[in-house]
């Protein structure tokens, strides 16, 4: 797939997932991507937690989607594996800590999403959960063994749809986003 057909069809997927393991090698070059990202002042401040283990799955699915819970992350609670975007709170030379550990998140994100839509595999960026609550944040921290300086920004599911067909969400116009100074 060429660079701007992956950036058209990449779509966020909500629903459940074949249950098909995704291939090592492509978790891989998907991680490979994100750390390929921009960083600032290049301190590559972005972590990936790869999770297809079972039982660390099933107690992440558990974090997510508890049982009293009034609406259930399907993606993660099918998902054969689960990336775990991770920022580092870095010092920034002597002028303290880095105020940049978020928009290297981002850009690592964006280069995961298309990494794993060029593969062929579908995701949702999620990250309500783990950016609003402490108490998620401190429980996905604990099941990971997070480092102290360290938050798990968002998780994505990652695998094949069962559901087929799914599209781009539909965007505000090109003239609408984009203005030219000529």
């Amino acid at each position: 797939m060429q660079f701007f057909e992956t950036a058209a069809t990449r779509y966020s997927y909500r629903g459940e997932f074949e249950p098909n393991p995704v291939p090592r090698e492509d978790l891989v070059k998907i991680c490979e991507a994100g750390i390929r990202a921009p960083t600032a002042g290049n301190m590559q401040s972005q972590r990936f937690y790869v999770v297809t283990n079972p039982e660390i799955l099933a107690k992440i699915r558990e974090a997510f989607n508890p049982e009293d819970s009034p609406r259930k992350q399907m993606g993660v609670a099918t998902a054969p594996a689960l990336i775990l975007l991770v920022s580092k709170l870095l010092k920034f030379g002597d002028r303290g800590d880095s105020p940049f550990e978020l928009q290297d998140y981002g850009a690592a994100a964006q280069n995961v999403l298309l990494a794993i839509a060029d593969l062929g595999y579908t995701t949702v960026w999620t990250d309500g959960h783990t950016n609003f609550t402490q108490s998620f944040q401190d429980k996905i921290g604990d099941i990971v063994e997070l480092d102290e300086d360290a938050k798990v920004r968002a998780v994505l599911p990652v695998g094949i749809p069962k559901e087929k067909g799914g599209v781009q969400a539909a965007r505000k116009s090109f003239e609408e986003l984009t203005k030219f100074y000529e």
